[in-house]
């Protein structure tokens, strides 16, 4: 008896000791994954620690000097620092540390960097000119006591090539008249009028500024408030003179990143086309048409809350809700008291639903189930919108057909603190007529949800026009599974403008300096009669990192292109020549669960009913990149596959042709 006590208990210590191995292995695994697994093999990344925004983008002395917005202290977003790196080509990158601290005036945000050849600022020579850093402070701690003057723009200098930086003095040099996101200043000089031209985001427009030292800036004039999408606060703006391709005429391009409000949701880079005289952009004619908005509709209907009597009628918890005034002096209903630390709900009386529509005006943050309007029958919450980290009140509406004759309740729920931490509500109204937001076309420079607050080189070598974005969106950018580091930049690319048949479009293309990390090419000339090709059988593919090239010709139908593992795991290229459209779906990518819309399908304009069309495809460990028609139509998306693509398939319904394909797996590791 006391032996077979024995083996049990050895049986089941055997047992535990499985399970715990099993375990133990999974847990391995999953630390594996979120360290390196998915760090890119050929894209800029940080060593550790968190990165956004790419900053301070010049060109001097045979060097590319990439600063970029850093946390040092956390791998999450935190107190802004610069970090700093160098290359000769925009591939190989050295990383140099952090260059720009907090001090006194604030973190440090977006900003750029000039070469001050004329030594305007006084900070070096002309024969040794110096390096001159514009950056935005943001004073957190003001921010927490709700005033709005807390960004102002300061200046840094180096005389050494970008190793050491000293601060001006003086600074801040541009104050703030009171605009609450009042950042991320690019800076160039305009050689017509002889005078340095800052371009600076203002809540939801573009400020220009003058001056002639980089030291005292004049406000010169406003642009955008009337023009492009407004779903979000407007970041990271750049002005670019541009020549269009094949003609000896130039334009300028006003580049403005907007969070959020992005077409696939989240952030994105939206651009304008126009002229530029020294102190006043102006948007081309045809922009104008393109552009033209559509106003708003709010219905008239029966009024439920109007807040003009207060909250009597209202179940008011916590210290955030109460009445405030809008800009135009109306009542609302506000969780911002004084701070976004406030928290709290308030909960309407019951009431019948007899009408087709809840319409309301909303603005605030955009945290689900956190910072939200609902509507809650029988206790639970049948309806539900969130904020969209704006300052600009949204018309919006609940379709509440198939409630009628129900009993509802609304309910207004603040639990957020700190940045974006409150919600705005105005003019609950019951109506038979939907509301609908005001309709803002825009133009978008990439149309994946992973490119964002990319700006281009100042002082860049034959007048090049050279690119690099953030490669995530803030919607989960503190969220993605990795740990040791977050966030990588985009390809390089080089910009260019060029006629299309809707008008004058910014293209873009990696840079040719790409070619150097590329293997051997792998070419077939053409792959015809068959449905579906299965191009890892054609080619040698390295898992996770390559170049696929081709041309669809006698493009009459969709095709689907497929990357893959053996897991099962994919990200699904959709390109329609008959619709208009190419389509990128990750909803089966790989990990997809660590934020709720992460799993997206993403949508761009294509050119329609064109006789071929001709794509580019770059994978990296945790991104895609898409480019059509040499850029004309651009896709960027991060994917987090738990084993990296090796299959390629290209399939439609119907037989069709390939050519001049071209296969390149990248000959570069980290």
């Amino acid at each position: 008896m006391q032996l077979i006590i024995i083996i049990l208990v050895l049986s089941f210590l055997t047992a535990c000791d499985a399970v715990n191995q099993s375990q133990n292995n999974k847990q391995y695994v999953k630390e594996q994954l979120a360290n390196e697994a998915f760090r890119p093999a050929y894209h800029f990344t940080p060593n550790k620690n968190w990165m956004n925004d790419p900053n301070g983008m010049v060109y001097y002395q045979g060097e590319y000097h990439l600063f970029y917005q850093y946390n040092p202290y956390g791998s999450v977003w935190g107190p802004m620092h610069w970090g700093y790196a160098i290359s000769s080509d925009m591939v190989e990158w050295q990383h140099q540390g952090v260059k720009l601290y907090p001090d006194q005036h604030g973190t440090i945000f977006s900003g750029s960097a000039v070469v001050d050849w004329k030594n305007s600022s006084g900070f070096g020579t002309k024969e040794n000119p110096p390096l001159v850093a514009i950056y935005t402070y943001h004073n957190e701690e003001k921010a927490k006591q709700g005033l709005s003057d807390i960004q102002t723009q300061g200046l840094a200098y180096s005389i050494d090539k970008g190793r050491t930086w000293q601060k001006y003095k003086h600074n801040p040099v541009l104050k703030n008249s009171n605009i609450r996101d009042f950042r991320d200043p690019k800076v160039k000089w305009h050689p017509t009028t002889k005078q340095w031209v800052m371009v600076l985001a203002q809540d939801d427009h573009i400020g220009f500024y003058t001056s002639t030292n980089l030291k005292d800036w004049q406000f010169k004039s406003t642009f955008g408030a009337q023009w492009g999408s407004h779903g979000g606060v407007w970041e990271c703006p750049d002005l670019i003179r541009v020549k269009i391709r094949g003609t000896d005429n130039y334009k300028y391009v006003l580049l403005v990143s907007i969070n959020p409000g992005a077409p696939n949701g989240g952030s994105g880079t939206q651009y304008f086309i126009g002229d530029f005289d020294g102190t006043k952009f102006t948007l081309d004619e045809n922009y104008q048409k393109m552009l033209a908005p559509t106003s708003a509709v709010f219905p008239q209907g029966v009024e439920f809350a109007n807040f003009k009597n207060g909250l009597s009628k209202w179940q008011v918890e916590g210290n955030a809700f109460h009445i405030a005034s809008d800009q135009q002096g109306k009542p609302i209903l506000s969780s911002f008291n004084q701070s976004d630390e406030a928290t709290g709900s308030a909960l309407s009386e019951a009431f019948t639903i007899e009408h087709d529509y809840i319409n309301f005006k909303i603005l605030g943050g955009k945290h689900k189930n956190r910072t939200a309007i609902e509507l809650l029958i029988n206790g639970e919450v049948v309806k539900s919108t969130v904020g969209s980290n704006s300052n600009v009140m949204l018309e919006t509406a609940w379709d509440v057909r198939s409630f009628k004759n129900k009993q509802g309740v609304i309910k207004v729920i603040d639990s957020k603190k700190g940045d974006w931490g409150h919600i705005k509500v105005a003019d609950i109204t019951f109506s038979d007529q939907a509301a609908r937001p005001k309709i803002e076309p825009a133009i978008w420079l990439d149309y994946g949800t992973d490119n964002y607050a990319g700006v281009t080189f100042s002082d860049a070598p034959d007048n090049r026009h050279l690119f690099i974005g953030w490669m995530s969106n803030w919607q989960y950018a503190n969220f993605v599974p990795t740990t040791t580091w977050r966030s990588a930049m985009t390809l390089p690319r080089e910009l260019e403008l060029i006629k299309t048949s809707q008008g004058l479009r910014f293209a873009s293309q990696p840079v040719k300096e790409l070619q150097k990390i590329l293997a051997s090419t792998q070419t077939k000339a053409v792959l015809e009669g068959k449905n579906n090709y299965q191009l890892d059988q054609v080619f040698n593919v390295a898992p996770g990192q390559f170049k696929l090239s081709f041309t669809l010709v006698n493009a009459n139908q969709a095709i689907d292109i497929i990357l893959s593992a053996d897991s099962g795991e994919q990200t699904i290229l959709s390109l329609n020549p008959l619709k208009g459209t190419l389509v990128l779906d990750r909803t089966k990518s790989g990990l997809i669960d660590f934020e709720a819309d992460f799993a997206s399908i993403q949508t761009s304009p294509l050119q329609k009913n064109l006789t071929d069309y001709h794509v580019d495809i770059w994978v990296d460990k945790a991104s895609v990149e898409v480019f059509v028609n040499k850029g004309v139509s651009t896709m960027t998306s991060i994917v987090f596959p738990t084993q990296p693509y090796h299959k390629v398939s290209v399939k439609a319904l119907q037989q069709f042709t390939l050519k001049d394909i071209q296969f390149n797996n990248v000959a570069i590791t980290k």
